[in-house]
């Protein structure tokens, strides 16, 4: 079965898909235009990157072609959406580690399970307090939620990523850090309102609120309220994080930003509440 052929019968079997589609020719039309959506690409950029003509992108994004996309071609969409996948959620920071550059390349190769395998291995050798650690958990939720973004065992240890991050006094390096923070956000920012989604923004805040006790960078502060924000988290929780940036940097630079800023909208309500807002 060709990759979109299986992304369809899956699809079609949903008691209660998100859209009707009236066929697999339509659902791949709008398969590909997500894809292109979802990570910022042109037509000519993904022509580009399946090499194929921009006039065969506009094609496969067209409902009413008759023609489905060719296996082949199917064949490079896959990999293209893992790759991009991949990118958008790691980096390889040089000096990068053996063992990451494994297990990137295990992932970017398509074996899942050997990278599974191996980050378990690795958790496994590892001592608890290594300050490598919430990379490597970070890792491994990947080797997971790539075939499976529901899948129970990457929820665990992406928690568990979190839950690593600004506990004790090794760190790991800043851009790491940002760079865990800022994979969980996104996935945050892509998944349906519901339980699911407010219990990771709590992690991701939880996370947030250690670094900044550790290292007292209000940047981490905003990046808590950001995420109370927009998951969104409870009234109370946004009313205690503007409190505590107040007392860091004062109430007009911190009204002054909330104000300015779309991704703080829902911390408004804190001005409103008093009559200060204009």
């Amino acid at each position: 079965m060709s990759f979109l052929q299986h992304k369809w019968t899956e699809y079609s079997r949903q008691p209660n898909p998100p859209r009707r589609y009236s066929g697999q020719r339509e659902f791949e039309a709008d398969w590909v235009g997500g894809l292109r959506r979802r990570y910022g690409l042109s037509q000519e950029g993904l022509a580009a990157l399946a090499c194929v003509s921009v006039t065969t992108v506009q094609n496969w994004e067209n409902p009413a072609s008759r023609k489905n996309i060719a296996p082949h071609n199917q064949d490079r969409l896959r990999d293209i959406e893992r790759a991009l996948w991949i990118n958008a959620h790691v980096t390889l920071l040089e000096p990068c580690p053996p063992h990451v550059r494994a297990l990137h390349d295990l992932l970017v190769a398509n074996k899942d399970a050997s990278a599974q395998g191996l980050a378990e291995y690795l958790l496994g050798m590892m001592p608890a307090h290594d300050p490598e650690r919430a990379r490597v958990l970070h890792w491994a939720a990947l080797a997971h939620s790539i075939a499976d973004p529901a899948s129970p065992k990457a929820r665990q240890y992406e928690a568990a990523a979190l839950q690593a991050l600004g506990n004790g006094d090794q760190r790991l390096a800043a851009a790491i850090e940002n760079e865990i923070l800022g994979s969980h956000f996104e996935d945050l920012l892509a998944m349906p309102a519901g339980p699911a989604r407010l219990e990771k923004g709590r992690w991701i805040m939880a996370a947030c609120e250690r670094l900044h006790a550790r290292d007292s960078q209000p940047a981490y502060l905003w990046n808590a309220l950001e995420v109370a924000c927009r998951a969104p988290l409870d009234a109370a929780e946004r009313y205690r994080l503007v409190g505590q940036l107040i007392e860091c940097l004062g109430e007009a630079r911190v009204r002054q930003r909330i104000q300015r800023e779309e991704a703080f909208e829902a911390a408004r309500e804190v001005y409103a509440a008093s009559g200060r807002v204009n």
